[in-house]
């Protein structure tokens, strides 16, 4: 005889019925937010002080460990590899003794500070430093000391480090774009791998230099990244934060500098250091949240249609390496002058601005002097230049004083400086005449600007 009472569905306990509700709910809202949330650092080589750098790193750090992460990415540019073997090692090992500290597993994937040898050469085939790094960062990850590229697995996702840097010293918004791609041994390798992983909930690849700029080169890797559920690709590299968007499903990051040298100018701009949290759920990215390192203020991507054209902007300013040069000032005789024999007036010249962008610029000028003593006498931009301007202010019309422009060149009309100011008062040899060149635009995602300080001294006639 059964002794055992069957229960009637009405006779079950209600603390028994909550029970079984609450891990139904558990179960749906598990497999609801089955997602996977990721940090993400960026360079800290190209830097002035390495030791900063990885202070900057170190705060980086700080800030991720609070974030509930599942893994970290760095992007790579962790050392300074022109310098000698033993250098690098040390780098390497403090480097990675802040990482460490993190509360979950890190990798990283080579940066061209990491690998290319000291000296530019194209394509050079010195593989000394790459292969420094492999022996370094192998003896963590096993799979480097074969090839600097590998595949990994957290949870129930795949990620895949692909190595930019085959050929070295390539760049893909500088020198030969064309070398800046992914050769066939890698192109193979990623293709068996995505297959032997097509079940994964979602594929993460990361790579330093963002490839995809040459796009003809990065085609040929898209198609079969775009047949499996690749969720995102991740670059650092350019020191500025970007979103080049969404393609066939896959979302294009670029993340920008931790401790690495950073452009001079707004934060939307790459004024700022930062780290960033990634949620992916499934082959979706569903939130991306940047973390400012240089202030406490929220920071958003920018479009990659204003980084285009703040890279223009950056790439003008850099030519005022030689202002100094074109802008001699001396004394003589207790007077400014431009040239010691013929005594004429001393003047200063700005040529090397114009408008590369498809945008209306401004541009400001501002003056100082140390110790003072020196204003500027009659100071004005070139008549048909500006569409409006002031004695220090001009409005550029779209590609206004400019030959050719893109990524990593621009070429300036200079026939005709675009402003010109007299100097006037008394100073001393060795005094500094400082100049604050400002470009400001309107983008798609609000006003950005960058800037440079450039000076001349004054100098003693013979």
């Amino acid at each position: 005889m059964d002794h055992r009472i069957k229960a009637r569905p009405a006779e079950l306990h209600l603390p028994k019925l909550l029970a079984c509700a609450l891990l139904i709910l558990w179960s749906v809202a598990a497999a609801a937010d089955d997602s996977i949330t990721i940090g993400v650092i960026g360079d800290q080589t190209f830097a002035l002080d390495l030791q900063a750098a990885y202070a900057i790193m170190e705060d980086g750090v700080g800030e991720l460990s609070r974030q509930n992460l599942h893994v970290v990415l760095h992007t790579g540019d962790l050392l300074e590899s022109s310098r000698p073997p033993a250098e690098v090692q040390a780098q390497f090992n403090e480097a990675t003794a802040i990482l460490d500290s993190l509360p979950v597993d890190w990798f990283l994937t080579a940066g061209d500070h990491d690998v290319n040898p000291p000296g530019f050469q194209e394509d050079s085939s010195d593989r000394s430093r790459e292969q420094l790094f492999q022996q370094l960062y192998g003896a963590r990850v096993p799979a480097v000391l074969q090839k600097p590229w590998y595949s990994f697995d957290v949870g129930s996702y795949h990620f895949i480090a692909l190595y930019s840097h085959q050929a070295l010293h390539s760049d893909p918004r500088f020198g030969n774009i064309f070398l800046a791609q992914i050769y066939n041994d890698q192109f193979e390798f990623l293709k068996d791998d995505l297959e032997d992983h097509k079940n994964a909930k979602g594929i993460i690849v990361f790579v330093h230099q963002a490839l995809w700029y040459h796009a003809s080169g990065w085609q040929r890797v898209h198609e079969p990244l775009a047949r499996y559920p690749v969720a995102a690709v991740i670059s650092g590299h350019h020191h500025y934060d970007q979103d080049s968007g969404t393609t066939d499903g896959i979302r294009y990051l670029t993340v920008g500098a931790t401790g690495g040298f950073t452009k001079n100018g707004s934060r939307d701009a790459g004024d700022v250091h930062h780290v960033t949290v990634l949620k992916v759920l499934s082959d979706k990215v569903t939130s991306v949240k940047l973390i400012s390192l240089s202030d406490n203020r929220p920071l958003e991507l920018t479009p990659r249609v204003d980084m285009d054209r703040v890279q223009a902007l950056d790439v003008q300013l850099g030519n005022f390496f030689d202002f100094a040069q074109r802008n001699p000032v001396f004394v003589k005789n207790g007077q400014m002058v431009g040239n010691c024999t013929i005594n004429t007036p001393a003047t200063v010249h700005i040529e090397q601005i114009g408008n590369p962008i498809d945008l209306p610029l401004t541009v400001k000028i501002a003056f100082s002097s140390s110790p003072s003593g020196v204003t500027l006498s009659g100071a004005a931009f070139g008549v048909g230049q500006c569409q409006t301007s002031s004695s220090t202010e001009c409005r550029l019309a779209r590609t206004a004083r400019t030959f050719f422009s893109n990524y990593s060149s621009v070429l300036i009309n200079e026939f005709t400086p675009l402003w010109t100011s007299g100097l006037a008062g008394t100073a001393q040899a060795g005094t500094v005449l400082r100049f604050n060149i400002r470009t400001t635009f309107a983008g798609s995602s609000g006003t950005l600007f960058l800037e440079t300080d450039t000076s001349t001294a004054v100098q003693a006639c013979p």
